[in-house]
């Protein structure tokens, strides 16, 4: 995740790689990229208490869809 957050101007490149590895290799299914973005927000949420502000929640929201999307990119 700190890749994705330190590259998150070219995140389609910096996580291209690791989306093949899903792809070729681990053979994951592309919904559970997103399935595991939810259970982070549900962690973080419980973790963070009150500080999880609908703000957190969504600026969160964003960044798992930003990084989920390249991830996906190459199943057909």
């Amino acid at each position: 995740m700190g890749v994705a957050v330190n590259h998150i101007d070219d995140i389609k490149s910096t996580l291209a790689k690791l989306s093949e590895l899903h792809v070729d290799t681990v053979h994951a299914e592309p919904q559970n990229f997103q399935l595991l973005g939810y259970c982070l927000v549900i962690v973080l949420a419980c973790q963070l208490g009150a500080a999880f502000t609908p703000e957190v929640h969504a600026a969160w929201e964003k960044f798992l869809a930003v990084s989920c999307a390249p991830l996906s990119k190459n199943y057909h």
